[in-house]
């Protein structure tokens, strides 16, 4: 049982298939319907939170047409917009009250100045944080490099899970081939082992692989995961490659500086894909 007071959200009722497909509401939560067609009214959401005591006072969740909307109740004009990549984190930082809407908006300007460069570097090769060049066709494994503060945010029942060695392990890029819901198959990340991976140069292009299958972004997906499919992306299906300062890797889409992030839902699962500010650094190991 969570020692946190569950917080309240606000769902279209036509995104009913959004809840059960994805598990939005797994966390502890309060769930409440509104038509399509009804005004979304924060205020009158507001109040039925007030009159709620046993649920989290200070804020609440809208959601609809695939948008998350973060609500602070004493002035519901002080809002967050988070996409379905940030949920588990932003909901868990804001029951714990490690976070509130101020916290998320203050992060999003002091990330402006660190994203992506979008212009194509000519010329541009695969190199490990080292500076050497990795070979099309030579396999290496994607070692994510994990903020220690997505521990400090995990809850009491997920870091039982696990003991401190688990904790000091390393987390690595791997294949989710069991969890697609009729999609491909997507990357994720996860402790200790992960899948082997490649590059492929094409028409001065690369490209990342794993196996025969291509990394891609599916603009058409309800979910803002990354991908493997038979084809060669095209042009809005590419990932584009960035240098960190640190020499590691991290990637946007193709022309996008918006980077692909990683937020870690438990300790053995860590979603990748689209959402938010920061950036997910991959570590070349070969």
């Amino acid at each position: 049982m969570s020692r946190h007071a569950p917080i309240h959200y606000f769902v279209c009722s036509e995104n009913l298939d959004d809840l059960h497909i994805n598990d939005v509401t797994k966390n502890h939560t309060i769930v409440e319907y509104f038509d399509s067609e009804d005004v979304v009214d924060l205020a009158k959401f507001a109040e039925i939170v007030k009159s709620k005591p046993d649920c989290v006072q200070k804020h609440f969740i809208v959601y609809k047409d695939n948008e998350f909307r973060a609500v602070e109740t004493d002035n519901v004009e002080n809002t967050f917009v988070f996409s379905l990549s940030l949920e588990n984190r932003t909901v868990l930082r804001l029951t714990t009250g490690k976070a509130t809407i101020d916290t998320f908006i203050e992060e999003e300007k002091n990330v402006e100045d660190e994203y992506a460069n979008p212009e194509r570097q000519p010329g541009f090769k695969l190199r490990d944080a080292k500076g050497e060049i990795v070979p099309d066709g030579v396999t290496f494994d994607l070692e994510i490099i994990r903020d220690p503060d997505d521990y400090e945010e995990l809850s009491e029942e997920e870091d039982a899970e696990y003991d401190e060695d688990d904790r000091g392990s390393k987390d690595w890029v791997a294949v989710n081939d069991y969890m697609n819901d009729g999609e491909e198959d997507h990357i994720f990340g996860q402790p200790q082992y992960g899948e082997s991976f490649e590059c492929e140069t094409i028409n001065g292009i690369v490209y990342l692989k794993c196996g025969d299958g291509y990394l891609y972004i599916n603009n058409d997906s309800y979910t803002a995961d990354i991908f493997i499919g038979e084809k060669v992306p095209a042009k809005d299906q590419r990932l584009q490659i960035h240098y960190a300062k640190d020499g590691n890797i991290c990637l946007t889409g193709w022309g996008d500086r918006n980077y692909v992030t990683c937020y870690w839902i438990k300790c053995s699962y860590g979603a990748i894909g689209f959402g938010g500010p920061g950036m997910m650094k991959l570590r070349l190991v070969w």
